[in-house]
């Protein structure tokens, strides 16, 4: 078989943001120093360009794959063979897209209320296939200015959909972020966050982020860190009033929230070299799954699994053995096992999230 379907790495992907953070993801791979930045994502088996609002180079955000010492497009090895790399049927479905986008994301800052369309919205007002639910895997968390970390999602009782509407159109928030729930996090907790859902991410907190592959965004907020953003740029090139609809309006108790969109993780299986959760089950949540593999010993995935799989090493380290390659992993890394990869397994101490992309 050829190498190019072999298990292989990603280089290190950071992505150009409007606010600041990314020290926890340099703590993550154990860099000395590590301050916060613009650069505070690193995207994970992408083949989409970054929405950054600022000037960046093409094919900003679009992961390259590390090939026997060449460096690779993601696109561009995908087009080679996408049924070797992501299996048969899914390719009939997807075409040679992953279907989902990884990221890790670090922020030191309350990101901009925001909104991504889900795929009813996606197909009417982007014509595209794939909406933008998402997940929040929390990997750490670090308090600043004396703030617990925290995140907003999904209204509460206190909505008013008038006042809502009025701030978001004139782009100046004073009510606004009141009417959504708070909630204060700790490492493993997990969030769903589904399309047309109100949504920010709080400061101090290092996460794994799992969505499907879209950067469709509203951020009806004008003054977004010191840049006055365009209104073609805050509601994505729709009409203000129209994108103002994406938002789902549902109040929902802080309980609801919590029942709707924490999943609790399922034991799937255990070794005597380790045991590996479902932290998101895509038969529930249809766009991706996350789990989550404590490793000490030997792990074997599946040989002959008409499905990629997408690895992240969030603790410890490992070896990646596939035939006659031996790949070395390290906090931080991110790894990709094509479908048609054969028998792989690791061997090691250490936490992994692993990401499967959507049922077939």
């Amino acid at each position: 078989m050829s190498v190019l379907f072999k298990p292989f790495k990603f280089k290190p992907n950071r992505v150009k943001r409007l606010y600041r953070g990314g020290s926890g993801i340099d703590h993550l791979r154990g860099m000395a120093g590590g301050e916060d930045g613009n650069y505070p994502e690193d995207w994970i088996a992408s083949c989409i360009e970054g929405n950054t609002r600022e000037y960046v180079a093409p094919g900003h955000g679009v992961s390259t794959a590390l090939i026997d010492g060449d460096e690779i497009p993601f696109p561009t090895l995908l087009a080679t063979d996408p049924v070797a790399i992501l299996g048969e049927a899914h390719v009939k479905k997807y075409g040679a897209s992953p279907g989902v986008l990884t990221k890790l994301l670090d922020s030191a800052v309350l990101l901009p209320l925001q909104v991504h369309p889900d795929n009813v919205m996606a197909r009417s007002l982007f014509h595209s296939d794939f909406g933008k639910t998402e997940a929040w895997i929390v990997l750490s968390i670090r308090e600043i200015k004396g703030e617990k970390p925290y995140l907003l999602l999904g209204f509460n009782e206190s909505l008013d959909p008038d006042i809502f509407r009025r701030e978001s159109l004139t782009g100046e928030f004073h009510r606004t972020l009141d009417m959504l729930h708070k909630f204060e996090v700790e490492p493993g907790d997990v969030f769903v966050v589904y399309g047309r859902m109100p949504h920010a991410i709080g400061p101090g907190i290092t996460m794994v982020e799992v969505m499907e592959p879209t950067d469709y965004v509203i951020i009806p907020e004008k003054n977004c860190f010191g840049v006055e953003l365009s209104r073609e740029k805050r509601f994505a090139g729709l009409v203000p009033e129209r994108a103002m609809d994406i938002f789902d309006y549902r109040v929902s108790t802080r309980e609801e929230i919590l029942r709707r969109c924490c999943p609790r993780p399922e034991p799937i299986k255990e070794t005597s070299g380790g045991i590996l959760h479902r932290i998101i089950s895509r038969d529930k949540e249809k766009f991706f799954e996350a789990q989550r593999l404590t490793l000490y010993g030997q792990w074997n995935f599946a040989s002959g699994a008409d499905s990629f799989l997408i690895g992240i090493v969030t603790a410890g380290s490992a070896e990646l053995i596939n035939s006659d390659i031996t790949m070395q992993l390290m906090p931080g890394d991110s790894f990709f096992i094509p479908a048609s990869s054969g028998e792989t397994y690791l061997t090691g101490d250490g936490e992994f999230i692993l990401i499967l992309p959507p049922e077939v």
